[in-house]
């Protein structure tokens, strides 16, 4: 019974991982918006597998490392891979660039991949962050690029796909998340100890403003949501001196 229950949190991460490869593959076909769907559906997946690892008293070792493996994959190639095609869609519809210069931009977006594994394994050795983050975590990072994904092929966001059709705004976005990642840049938790407001302002605004803007805009809105996810922890930090 007891392997049962340690086996059903990995079956969630392996279910998790096979997701994360067929969005790969759908970025490779050009179909951002399922692979982007599928880097959500991993996300979520994600959250599930450390519950239930919680619920089931299944926590391990081996389960802590598969988890992490399975967000480099997740959160780091699958990511970077929608980021790839916005890329090259960028330097097709752009000016002429220098053979040098296309390939160091065309293959940019991979270091995405390097800096998102920094932060796992930053992350599995550091065991302050239980309670607030240092750098942007993965999946945060990997819901922010996903909703690019989803936003530049519907017509109601006409705005963000004439961002992601400019070069510089991609490198910026690659240059920035990778930073943010391995920043020391405390970011806020959204677990709660307790569900005390005067403790737990921050999650309350966090969780009320993510429903309102996603009820609003859908997939895309999680754009809006991690920019002020990194705002509010910018505060925090201010008032927290």
């Amino acid at each position: 019974m007891k392997s049962i229950k340690t086996a059903i949190p990995s079956l969630i991460t392996c279910t998790a991982i096979l997701l994360g490869c067929i969005s790969i593959v759908q970025s490779v076909h050009h179909n951002l918006v399922m692979a982007g769907y599928l880097i959500i559906a991993a996300a979520v997946l994600d959250f599930f597998d450390g519950m239930f690892a919680r619920m089931l008293n299944a926590i391990t070792p081996f389960g802590k490392q598969m988890d992490s493996l399975a967000d480099a994959v997740n959160f780091g190639v699958a990511p970077a891979m929608i980021l790839f095609r916005l890329t090259e869609s960028a330097l097709d519809a752009g000016p002429a660039t220098g053979k040098f210069a296309m390939l160091i931009f065309t293959y940019l977006p991979f270091i995405i991949v390097i800096f998102a594994v920094l932060r796992l394994a930053k992350f599995n050795i550091d065991e302050t962050q239980a309670k607030s983050f240092s750098g942007l975590p993965s999946p945060a990072n990997a819901l922010f690029v996903a909703a690019l994904g989803v936003a530049t092929e519907s017509t109601r966001f006409l705005f963000i796909q004439r961002l992601t059709e400019n070069l510089w705004f991609i490198i910026f976005t690659i240059i920035l998340l990778s930073f943010l990642m391995v920043a020391n840049f405390k970011m806020f938790s959204l677990k709660f100890e307790n569900y005390a407001i005067r403790k737990n302002i921050l999650r309350y605004i966090m969780l009320a403003a993510s429903l309102v803007i996603l009820l609003i805009f859908g997939i895309p809105g999680i754009v809006p949501v991690i920019i002020l996810y990194i705002l509010l922890s910018a505060v925090n930090n201010i008032f927290a001196g």
